[in-house]
């Protein structure tokens, strides 16, 4: 229980950091849906994908080696992973600028210092978000988050309506959040004193750097398992209709907002147990998994209804077709929710050259997949692709971790999972809003069903503190 309120704790700050400041950007739909068409939501998507492509390759995913490796030191120690990843990270950025510049000179990209402005300042927010969570300073991360949310929702407003500018506001608002984010938390963690050049160890260099290729490989092949498909239906059905997709992923990206939160709070709990040694990884590592299995699927079938009636409310008439793509991309967001948070567990084990195996298996399906399906389902063929290459990835990693850990899934429930998605999916598309309402009312029943002893622990462990 000790171990579940850390949990619930380290993730109700990420969920005040991440959560809450990104559900206000969700509630912003409808400004976004009204001030920029289809065509230049579809744009701007497919140009974030190439960013973020390209920062797969030279970034490294450097943050979760700084981490990892930071857990494994005490004290002015500390300083010695923190630079040696403040090496590698500045030798990616200039690599980064280089590879802009060399795009730029052939291609002539609209917005192209935006877009670089974009992709750099992205990923020094992701490195000082990391350092500071490496010192503890989880509620000064949530700060940073929150101030720079509302700081992009500001300029958001303030670009679209007041200047009516096109989706070239998405871009400097974003970087104007970003700086915001990064000032707050590299002056509150002190992240520069956390940089010195004496406590730089080549060895330690070289060892970080060889545990982040396999991770950086794997980015790149995650790449094509998870934003591909962007690319591929900008080039078969036009940017109009990758706006759609856009959309759509929007609410698929709610789940995402929650689990994120976990995910950090997993990486946190996970790495840290491991470095101190862990005597019973089995049992830890079947309760969590099965656990978040549960609470994403029984997410997952309250959330489709809900959207039903929201969508109308939140999205503008302009992108009325997106509604029908919104529970396949709400199924694939879920098994990619799954991947992710079993990719922790191979990072925390120190198995990351087996990452980039599953990834590769899920990718090539969904390359696969997309271009077959795109012709035939149109748009959803890409959500129905991309649930394919998850689930395929999901499976791979399942019987890669249950052999190293001895971990066990409940394969039962997610049979009736399966079943019960069939059925909410059903409703969505052919009943009215009341038909909804009630399947949501059912799905919130069975979930309080399922969680029933989760819920009554809680509420005693929390009495218990209260009393105290």
């Amino acid at each position: 229980m000790k171990e579940l309120w850390r949990f619930i704790k380290t993730s109700g700050v990420y969920f005040a950091g991440t959560v809450l400041t990104k559900l206000i950007t969700f509630l912003l739909l409808p400004l976004y849906t009204a001030y920029i068409d289809p065509e230049g939501m579809g744009i701007y998507d497919v140009a974030t994908a190439y960013v973020t492509f390209l920062c797969s390759v030279v970034y490294l995913d450097i943050w979760s080696a700084v981490m990892r490796f930071t857990y494994e030191y005490v004290g002015d120690e500390q300083k010695k992973p923190i630079t040696s990843g403040t090496v590698i990270f500045v030798l990616s950025s200039t690599l980064y600028t280089v590879i802009m510049i060399v795009v730029y000179a052939i291609f002539r990209v609209d917005y192209m210092f935006l877009i670089y402005l974009y992709g750099l300042l992205a990923n020094t927010q992701y490195f000082c978000g990391y350092i500071a969570r490496t010192q503890g300073k989880n509620v000064l991360y949530a700060v940073g988050g929150i101030a720079g949310s509302l700081t992009t929702i500001l300029v958001n407003i303030l670009l679209l309506v007041g200047f009516k500018m096109d989706y070239s506001a998405l871009f400097i608002s974003s970087c104007v959040g970003y700086i915001a984010n990064i000032g707050i938390v590299s002056i509150g963690a002190k992240i520069p004193r956390l940089i010195s050049l004496k406590a730089f160890e080549y060895k330690l260099f070289k060892q970080m750097f060889c545990f982040s290729l396999p991770l950086c490989v794997n980015s790149v092949a995650y790449w094509f398992l998870s934003s591909y498909n962007r690319v591929a239906i900008t080039n078969v059905l036009g940017n109009a209709a990758n706006g759609m997709y856009a959309i759509a992923s929007r609410f698929g990206s709610f789940i995402t907002l929650f689990t994120s939160c976990f995910t950090m709070a997993w990486q946190e709990i996970s790495y840290s147990k491991e470095a101190g040694g862990m005597e019973d990884q089995s049992a830890f590592y079947t309760k969590a998994i099965n656990s978040y299995i549960q609470f994403l699927g029984m997410g997952l079938i309250m959330i489709i209804p809900a959207v039903y009636i929201i969508y109308p409310i939140m999205v503008n008439e302009s992108y009325a077709g997106g509604k029908s793509m919104v529970p396949l991309y709400l199924i694939a967001t879920v098994a990619s929710a799954i991947s992710s948070f079993l990719g922790n567990i191979f990072t925390a084990i120190k198995k990351n050259d087996l990452l980039f195996y599953t990834t590769v298996v899920g990718s090539v399906v969904n390359v696969i997949m997309v271009h077959l399906l795109l012709p035939v389902m149109g748009v959803e063929g890409a959500s129905a692709a991309l649930f394919c290459g998850f689930a395929i990835n999901c499976v791979v990693r399942i019987k890669m971790l249950q052999k190293y850990l001895g971990f066990s899934v409940e394969w039962k429930f997610l049979g009736a999972l399966v079943i019960m998605f069939i059925i909410v999916w059903t409703i969505y598309n052919l009943g009215n809003i009341l038909a909804n309402i009630l399947a949501f009312v059912v799905a919130a029943i069975i979930t309080l069903i399922i969680f029933k002893e989760y819920i009554l622990k809680m509420l005693e462990s929390l009495k218990g503190k209260i009393q105290r």
